[in-house]
């Protein structure tokens, strides 16, 4: 098993988001507390002009996997979720588990688009914070995660969502456009 403390961010699926300049803002962005997990808080620079990033991002990958094994995030609108998914490209997989919080979206809202073979669980964010929205979603227990470092936060919050598997109304992105406009 590997040691967590030796988790590189250049043998992880974050090394070509770290080499284009694409992960801002980070309070984390390290080993953490599980063996051979790197993660990533802060945001992520989705295209420069006009700057679009996905905001509040909390983000792991699993050893040498070049894909990420969770993501969550917001963006202010649902037209920014293809910007996202080709910035992610190759760094994201079918199994992985992805949240995306969009400031557009009905607060009755909850999707799961795909695009290509990769599902993202698209969901409203209103007035609250991505953090305590996974909380809530994970059903995580909210005091015992304030005694954590922000490293076992991540942690909690991954394993969490390891385990999610609810089901949501799978549109497409199409569909999604038409539900909001």
């Amino acid at each position: 098993m590997k040691d967590f403390n030796m988790t590189a961010i250049e043998t992880t699926a974050f090394q070509r988001l770290e080499a284009e300049g694409r992960l801002l803002k980070p309070t984390l962005k390290a080993p953490t507390q599980h063996a051979g997990r790197f993660g990533f808080r802060g945001e992520i620079a989705l295209a420069l002009d006009p700057p679009v990033t996905l905001e509040a991002t909390f983000a792991t990958s699993e050893g040498d996997d070049p894909a990420l094994s969770f993501l969550a995030g917001s963006l202010a609108n649902y037209t920014q979720l293809p910007a996202l998914v080709e910035t992610l490209g190759a760094n994201v997989k079918p199994d992985g588990k992805y949240f995306i919080f969009v400031g557009d979206l009905d607060r009755a809202s909850r999707y799961q688009v795909s695009f290509a073979d990769v599902s993202y669980y698209v969901l409203p964010i209103d007035g609250t914070s991505v953090y305590n929205e996974l909380i809530d979603s994970l059903y995580l227990d909210k005091t015992r995660m304030k005694k954590f470092s922000t490293a076992e936060k991540l942690d909690s919050i991954a394993d969490g969502a390891a385990k999610f598997d609810t089901a949501y109304e799978k549109i497409t992105y199409d569909d999604g456009l038409k539900r909001i406009s």
